[in-house]
């Protein structure tokens, strides 16, 4: 992927909220991502607004099913129209290969979930991994990219190791992303966006740093900004 490409996360609750949001960012080109806050409270409507603006619409819910029940959420994804749809890839083989069936033929691209930027090693107790966390992500993401999903979402931590070792050309979308003064908040693996892209991030995830921000057109072109400068 040679374009650089910047995801808003849309974190509001309500569709006064969305249109003020989708306002103040105005014509600056941009990704909106969804997820369940949104998608189960208003469905197809949100997406339809999000693509009168004329922005690509990243839907994230991480489907993580039974193969069957994926392929037909992957298909109505593709009916709906979003550019982007997330997928765990520890739902197994056979749920993403019949994922990326779903999908063949559209303009839908696939990003495979790893392992949270929430989680830390506690993480891998709890699930009972004998791999480090660094081995559990790269064995996740190359089964799921030689499958043939599209992208990977993973921290800045994580890209260039797989960018080198994967030997395929991926997406990489990596959240968590920060400038030094903004907040953490509940996120554990965090980066800059320089950081990021110098890792070799394709598109950077930002959410409260923008929505959050007095002049959010302002927020979103400062990361714009370091898309062009990195």
């Amino acid at each position: 992927m040679s374009e650089k490409k910047l995801a808003v996360a849309l974190d509001v609750s309500n569709m006064d909220d969305v249109e003020e949001v989708l306002a103040d960012i105005g014509d600056q080109k941009v990704i909106i991502k969804i997820g369940y806050r949104l998608f189960i409270k208003y469905g197809l409507s949100v997406v339809e607004k999000i693509k009168s603006y004329s922005y690509e619409v990243f839907l994230d819910l991480k489907l993580h099913d039974i193969p069957n029940t994926v392929y037909n959420g992957v298909l109505s994804a593709v009916d709906i129209g979003v550019d982007y749809l997330t997928i765990h890839t520890l739902g197994g083989v056979e749920m993403l290969e019949r994922a990326v069936d779903a999908k063949s033929g559209s303009n839908l691209k696939l990003l495979g979930v790893t392992i949270l930027t929430s989680h830390s090693n506690d993480y891998l107790k709890y699930i009972g991994t004998k791999y480090s966390l660094e081995d559990l992500v790269f064995n996740l993401a190359k089964t799921a990219v030689n499958i043939g999903v599209d992208g990977i979402v993973c921290s800045a931590e994580e890209v260039e190791k797989l960018k080198a070792d994967i030997g395929r050309d991926f997406t990489a979308v990596v959240p968590g992303i920060r400038f030094p003064e903004d907040e953490k908040s509940d996120q554990k693996r965090v980066a800059t966006p320089e950081v990021a892209l110098k890792s070799g991030a394709d598109i950077l995830v930002v959410g409260r740093p923008i929505i959050n921000s007095k002049n959010r057109s302002e927020a979103v072109k400062k990361f714009l900004d370091e898309l062009k400068r990195c």
